[in-house]
């Protein structure tokens, strides 16, 4: 160990930065509760609006989709806020440990946005139609001031809710017990897996594992974040030009 020069001794770690208090179990309850909610949800739209699952719909279901997603913040404070009388600082939500976070932010977009690009042009040139990401259809974005709610709601609301559940709760919790890699693979499956696209499956689990790794260098999900918000907004802006 390095001799303290400073004549300080350095303050503590608390336990949960090191080792979060949420097991696996909590964490199987709450992807359980989410893949529920999904499911249910998904159904009742498509009950309401024919073809939504593919696709097609209003735009308000956007905005319904993106309210539902505050149902990851309720679970997070389920199963770890509340069970173990935790501050959401434990779940990512404080100042970012490396002053390079922003610099691992852009690298992270840049990162994600260059092998949906390489996977998109190798599945085209393939000929898997099937496996071709799509942009975002421009009847979900909506027009006008709704436009303009629902393109905040993608590029805030939204990375804000995931980033904690995915990265703070999920990946911090298994890292914590299995090691970042086991980590960042199985947290990113479930984020893969809750996009319920299979297009878009392998971009998105490797847009995960980057965003798990900014995560990791930065102890905060703000980096993760901002991240995830440049490219929600820039599919947002393509949707608009099409």
């Amino acid at each position: 160990m390095r001799p303290d020069l400073t004549g300080e001794r350095p303050a503590p770690r608390t336990p949960t930065e090191d080792r979060p208090p949420w097991g696996v179990m909590d964490m199987a309850l709450a992807l359980a509760l989410i893949t529920g909610g999904l499911v249910a949800l998904g159904l009742a739209l498509e009950t309401l609006y024919p073809g939504v699952l593919s696709g097609r719909g209003p735009a308000t279901v956007t905005l319904m989709l993106s309210a539902a997603e505050g149902g990851l913040l309720c679970v997070v404070w389920l199963f770890a806020v509340k069970k173990y009388r935790l501050s959401w600082a434990s779940v990512g939500l404080r100042r970012p440990a490396s002053s390079y976070a922003p610099a691992f932010a852009l690298a992270a977009l840049v990162g994600s946005l260059a092998f949906t690009g390489v996977y998109a042009a190798l599945m085209s040139a393939l000929g898997v139609r099937a496996l071709i990401p799509e942009p975002l259809p421009s009847d979900l974005v909506g027009e006008g001031a709704l436009r303009v709610v629902i393109a905040a709601s993608l590029a805030v609301w939204v990375p804000f809710v995931e980033e904690v559940f995915f990265r703070g709760f999920l990946f911090g919790g298994l890292t914590a017990r299995y090691g970042f890699y086991v980590g960042a693979i199985a947290s990113s499956a479930a984020f893969a897996l809750a996009h319920f696209s299979l297009a878009t499956m392998l971009p998105i689990f490797v847009t995960g594992v980057l965003f798990a790794w900014v995560y990791h260098r930065t102890r905060s999900i703000w980096a993760p974040m901002a991240a995830h918000a440049g490219q929600n907004a820039l599919a947002v802006l393509v949707s608009m030009t099409i």
